[in-house]
């Protein structure tokens, strides 16, 4: 059965290396789109089937063009009030960056 990730982030994405991924930039948290909005939903949904159909070499990532409205952008009460525990320090974030920088973490 093929598999595909859905990403926001392609870089680690790719770093980890999955067999397929799609990715979208749109906030954490929010990677399917606004609340509600069925519309931008199912096309995400059909963008991985299609994935699934379509990508036959592996680690390859497909990026939408899907950009997230500006308007919302500076209207953030989406975002948690506290970071998340990797950016809670320079070092935590270097940490972060390391790993990323080591390659893919399963081998």
């Amino acid at each position: 059965m093929a598999s595909v990730s859905l990403t926001q982030m392609p870089y680690v994405t790719q770093k980890i290396g999955v067999p397929r991924a799609v990715a979208v930039e749109f906030p954490f948290g929010m990677i399917w789109g606004l609340p509600n909005d069925r519309i931008m939903h199912r096309t995400i949904l059909m963008h991985l089937l299609d994935a699934a159909e379509n990508i036959k070499r592996p680690g390859t990532i497909v990026e939408l063009p899907y950009t997230w409205p500006e308007d919302l952008t500076e209207k953030r009460d989406w975002f948690p009030k506290e970071p998340p525990p990797w950016l809670t320090s320079k070092e935590k974030i270097q940490q972060m960056l390391d790993f990323i920088q080591s390659g893919n973490p399963l081998e």
